[in-house]
């Protein structure tokens, strides 16, 4: 079997799509947990790919990407920037790039970091780098991929469309299905325990062995060793990296309970919808759409670049795609998404994480904080708290988040606890990030490959220089000169750092002179720091913003598409207002007060 696609392009496509009969693309395998898969998407450079050096890193920069790499990372205890925004953008952030973009950081033969330097062409990374993600908003992370296609046997697709049945509620399949954390310690709130995400021990046993058979038809016998015997704290949702942190877990299951409250809402007011499936993810899709530009897009990047991208109607994003489609043929749907934005641009959410949490009111005030570390343990992949002698199969009840402490920025406190804030859009990362507890890439525990695996800005540095980025200079170079930014490249990013006096050194003296060849996504975070106002600089804001814009606009049926507003939307909050914010989406899933 074929899954069956047709890309819709965009306002200056030059030829009509290709007949539906005549496109058949196939689908990447899902990745170990996924329910589902989806269109083996592609990937393309916003700067075409080219043969001038200096639009490039040098090979042998290893070194001193390294030593980059270190500086941006101070030593635990020391407390970097608080930011501006709520720390709700910084995971939300997270779920909407595991919306668009996977495999851009795995390990694979055009993408090492051990050994980064390029061992293809920026032609072939583009022919061969394939997206594991549908490059649309469409909420397949929450309601799954598409259980079929030629990446498959008959017996494994039957396999995929059990599992994915498994995700609906089991009483009342126009609901999606969640779970409830266990009765341990202090409720956040004063409402339901049904907040965790589903997992396989709540299913029946052919789901469960439907994805036992998945497992078993592509591990050896160690590994499906481990996947059998952790299956039970397994979540049970389309993109597993959605339980790697207990925040990001917590966000996508108030997608689940916000489809839920749909189906109750209609059901209990005239609305003339019908309180169905279908409806209530229409619904849910289009407020998550409407949100992700009004509310995370306009916060995030500068709302002036957001404002001329809408305008054009994103015209530069889909002349890449034409350029893109030109340079690698007929073959690709004309769903490109930009590998400066997957790789770089897209990563700076790495800067505004915290080194810990004013979560609940177990840990964060009254009564202490949650390190980034514990977030980590509290899911799926963390065993559910089994570093902590906990044995459950879903999170405890103490570790379900206040979400009153993220959605709305708060610097008042004088405790000397966490403000409820992101930490700044810049050039340092929180001291955790230097020293990643649940990584280490397989490699011996001290070795200098296991502390550079879980070090997270030698990664992403090393990571571009193998996908053969281009440089921040040359990137804003390009897209001036074709019209899609007006500002200049910056010549010396070092003029845009303050207070890391080691790292301007640095980069005055590196025999890479980095401080005028910059790696694309560090030249994105000085720009950043160098930028009044706490969020995206003029070239970050454009790669982000021209990138969700130009994905909603390639949708017919998006929020975008259809000039969807929440004033449209039969849902309203208990006083009559529209859903409208991403504090008043969270009250509406009924997971926050």
């Amino acid at each position: 079997m074929a899954i069956i696609l047709q890309s819709h392009g965009g306002p200056d496509r030059k030829t009509q799509p290709r007949a539906r009969s005549d496109v058949r693309i196939e689908a990447l395998l899902p990745a170990d947990g996924d329910i589902g898969v989806d269109e083996a998407a592609d990937f393309g450079f916003l700067l075409p790919p080219s043969d001038d050096p200096s639009d490039y890193l040098a090979p042998g920069a290893v070194d001193d990407l390294d030593r980059l790499g270190d500086l941006m990372v101070p030593a635990r205890g020391v407390d970097t920037p608080d930011g501006e925004m709520p720390p709700v953008m910084t995971y939300w952030g997270q779920f909407l790039d595991h919306e668009l973009t996977a495999r851009t950081d795995r390990e694979t033969d055009l993408s090492r970091i051990e050994n980064p330097a390029p061992t293809r062409t920026g032609a072939e990374i583009e022919r061969l780098l394939k997206n594991a993600r549908t490059p649309r908003f469409d909420l397949d992370s929450v309601y799954g991929g598409v259980p079929i296609g030629v990446f498959a046997s008959d017996d494994l697709q039957r396999h995929a469309a059990t599992v994915s049945s498994g995700m609906r509620h089991p009483a009342n399949p126009a609901k999606m299905r969640v779970g409830s954390a266990v009765q341990q310690g202090n409720m956040p709130d004063g409402l339901d325990r049904h907040r965790d995400l589903p997992r396989f021990h709540q299913v029946a046993q052919r789901v469960r062995d439907a994805m036992l058979a998945i497992a078993r038809a592509r591990m050896d016998d160690a590994g499906f060793a481990k996947f059998e015997a952790g299956l039970p704290k397994r979540a049970l949702i389309g993109d597993m990296r959605n339980d790697e942190n207990i925040i990001v877990a917590q966000f996508h299951l108030s997608v689940l309970r916000f489809h839920n409250k749909v189906v109750d809402f209609l059901a209990e007011n005239d609305t003339g919808w019908i309180p169905d499936f279908d409806a209530a993810k229409t619904l849910t899709t289009l407020h998550y759409q409407w949100l992700a530009v009004e509310g995370f897009l306009k916060t995030m990047c500068d709302p002036d670049v957001v404002d001329t991208i809408l305008a054009n109607r994103a015209r530069h994003f889909f002349e890449f795609r034409a350029a893109y489609a030109a340079r690698n043929g007929t073959r690709t749907l004309g769903n490109a998404i930009p590998i400066e934005f997957s790789a770089a641009a897209y990563r700076f959410g790495h800067s505004m994480v915290r080194r810990a949490y004013d979560y609940n009111n177990t840990f964060g005030r009254p009564n202490g904080e949650a390190p980034f570390d514990q977030i980590f343990a509290f899911t799926g992949g963390g065993g559910l708290g089994a570093g902590f002698g906990l044995n459950n199969n879903a999170i405890p009840q103490n570790w379900i988040i206040d979400w009153s402490r993220f959605v709305t920025a708060d610097t008042s406190f004088t405790d000397g606890g966490n403000q409820r804030v992101t930490r700044a859009v810049d050039t340092s990362l929180a001291p955790p990030l230097g020293d990643m507890v649940n990584e280490g890439g397989g490699h011996p525990a001290g070795s200098d490959l296991h502390k550079m695996f879980r070090h997270l800005a030698r990664r992403n540095l090393r990571r571009g220089l193998s996908l053969r980025l281009p440089t921040g200079q040359a990137l804003h170079a390009h897209l001036k000169a074709v019209g899609a930014v007006a500002t200049d490249p910056i010549a010396d990013v070092s003029a845009m750092i303050s207070g890391n006096d080691p790292l301007v050194d640095f980069l005055h003296n590196d025999g890479a002179n980095l401080n005028a060849a910059t790696p694309l996504w560090f030249y994105c975070l000085a720009e950043a720091e160098g930028t009044p106002g706490d969020r995206m600089g003029p070239l970050g804001s454009w790669i982000v913003a021209s990138t969700f814009i130009g994905v909603l606009l390639d949708d017919p049926e998006s929020a975008l598409s259809r000039d969807f507003s929440p004033s449209q939307s039969p849902l309203r909050m208990p006083d009559g207002s529209p859903v409208d914010s991403i504090e008043k989406w969270m009250k509406f899933a009924i997971v926050m007060e």
